[in-house]
């Protein structure tokens, strides 16, 4: 077991609120939408989890269509042919199971797709803080989530029978003036860390400082000159599509 599964749940309920602020789940829900629209509007009922109605203005409009933040069990609902899931998958103990649910889920044919964080979101940030810990402390302690390479996606798409994949991937950077302003942004977008072995405690003074230090000499960006410095962030978004 990796992740504290009762933490993520509670990191996305306070998340309901304030993750409307966040234009990188804006960006990533807006795309999700666009490409189910692309899809031809042949199915009879669709099934898409882990946001709000109002989080997908267009498809909202579709009765055919049933938008929920739950979790559902492929045992109590009705077969559907569009499933998709939206940043909820990269927080599995169990990948091939979770996967595997979903895609019962569909009926033979059923289009599947989903969209997840990657491996390559928030490494400078899991970079300052290894540099930071084993300064003050001489060791360090899971922060960051480990997330998949883009090729786990598709090996594992791949194993639970999906048909026709294609797998892709969005780099998003985003600048902070601060440290505490993307530690903010990963709080309101419900990804705090939820690794079983995690630090309980509030995080020391002193080592947000230390991380911000080390942010700043090895990431910064300055936009243009006279600009103040900001540190840049990397979010690796990977989507998901295949067949039943």
């Amino acid at each position: 077991m990796l992740f504290d599964i009762k933490r993520v749940k509670e990191n996305k309920i306070r998340s309901r609120e304030t993750r409307s602020r966040s234009f990188l789940l804006k960006r990533v829900f807006s795309d999700m939408e666009s490409r189910i629209l692309d899809l031809p509007d042949a199915w009879e009922y669709g099934l898409i989890e882990g946001c709000r109605s109002t989080e997908l203005k267009e498809l909202n409009k579709n009765n055919k269509i049933k938008i929920s933040e739950s979790i559902h069990n492929s045992d109590k609902n009705p077969l559907t042919d569009l499933y998709a899931n939206l940043m909820q998958l990269h927080w599995s103990n169990d990948p091939y199971s979770d996967f595997s649910e979903k895609v019962k889920l569909l009926k033979t044919n059923g289009q599947f797709l989903c969209c997840l964080f990657g491996a390559e979101t928030l490494n400078e940030l899991k970079d300052s803080f290894a540099k930071a810990e084993i300064k003050l402390f001489g060791t360090t302690s899971p922060r960051i989530s480990p997330l998949p390479e883009i090729r786990d996606v598709g090996n594992l798409a791949a194993k639970v029978g999906l048909k026709n994949c294609v797998v892709d991937r969005d780099i998003i950077k985003v600048d902070y003036k601060k440290i505490l302003d993307l530690f903010l942004d990963i709080k309101e977008m419900g990804e705090t860390n939820a690794i079983i072995g995690r630090r309980k405690s509030l995080m020391p003074k002193n080592l947000i400082n230390e991380v911000e230090k080390y942010y700043f000499i090895n990431f910064s960006e300055k936009k243009q000159e006279g600009s103040a410095e900001s540190i840049r962030a990397t979010f690796e978004v990977i989507f998901l599509y295949g067949t039943k």
